[in-house]
């Protein structure tokens, strides 16, 4: 099969000899025996090129299919054999980074003592492959289809929220519509910065309201303090102010309404078997989102776990 899959592929029965490291004699009865044992015709020859039959191509086919399983099979078992090790860059963004990634690494750095960790927050977009990231943590609603492998890893809850401070000088809006006559802040890299999507608890069609902000910051730790300073009202992730909650120095408003919510994901690029340090760190995140006590991912502070299989063909923004 792999000498038949290297004849198609090469168009030539010289250079899959070359390639295979066998004689134009081996080749060829490879291939004679090959059909002889289907009974069928696979490449029909001419003086000038090679062409698969139908039955060639469709088996052709059905060889890459089988082969690549195979050394895939095979790279996985291979994997676990092997101890994770070497450099690992990883790519988060900036608050979530700061907040709950970073009490995740001192354990994981213990369990893997071979991996050196080169970690970037950064709330910019970036290419992993171009960049050179080995895995990437984002926030969003949905990724867009590609070639990277993404597992999700929980649910990241969101409130419309403002201080004590500023409501008492402005008031506190009822309903979604009540947001235009209110000063508004926003994370300008959201999906959609300037329409909040909000759904009533009562039930109903979901609102989707236009704001107009007064000032936009690319990071949510700076939102949070311009909350804090009775700047505005903003739409943000809970963990991000979940002291502040518990504390009263922020508060909810909107109770009627649930904000939209958005999931957390470990992208990465590669195939279905990433490299043993990548799944050491994938299978470490998941674990890690599903403890409260170490991550501090409970509900009540703006995370749920999803205990859900990978997600293939993604890829992300931030």
């Amino acid at each position: 099969m792999k000498t038949y899959r290297r004849i198609v592929e090469l168009g030539s029965f010289r250079a899959a000899a070359t390639d295979r490291g066998l004689s134009n004699a081996a080749v060829s009865k490879q291939l004679m025996e090959l059909e002889a044992e289907l009974g069928a015709s696979l490449i029909a020859r001419t003086t000038r090129r090679l062409a698969t039959t139908e039955a060639g191509q469709a088996y052709f086919e059905r060889c890459v299919q089988i082969l690549d399983n195979i050394a895939e099979s095979e790279a996985a078992v291979t994997a676990t054999q092997i101890a994770p090790r070497g450099l690992l860059r990883i790519s988060a963004p900036m608050s979530f980074g700061l907040l709950q990634l970073m009490s995740w690494i001192p354990d994981f750095m213990r369990r893997y003592p071979q991996i050196q960790l080169d970690l970037v927050f950064n709330d910019r977009a970036i290419d992993l492959i171009e960049e050179g990231f080995d895995v990437a943590i984002r926030i969003r609603t949905t990724l867009a289809d590609s070639s990277l492998v993404a597992k999700r890893l929980g649910t990241v809850h969101r409130d419309v929220c403002a201080s004590p401070g500023y409501l008492a000088a402005s008031g506190a809006p009822d309903r979604p519509g009540d947001l235009l006559a209110h000063r508004t802040l926003a994370y300008s890299h959201s999906e959609s910065p300037t329409e909040w999507s909000l759904t009533p608890l009562a039930g109903g069609n979901v609102v989707r309201q236009r704001v107009v902000p007064v000032l936009s910051l690319n990071n949510s730790i700076g939102l949070r303090d311009a909350m804090l300073a009775d700047m505005g009202i903003a739409l943000i992730p809970t963990f991000i102010i979940s002291d502040e909650l518990r504390s009263g120095r922020l508060v909810r408003v909107l109770p009627g309404f649930r904000c939209e919510d958005h999931t957390l994901f470990a992208v990465y690029p590669g195939s279905r078997h990433p490299s043993p340090k990548v799944r050491a760190f994938v299978d470490f995140a998941t674990v890690a989102c599903a403890d409260p006590f170490r991550a501090r991912v409970a509900t009540n502070i703006g995370f749920e776990h999803a205990a859900t299989a990978s997600i293939s063909n993604h890829t992300p923004s931030e």
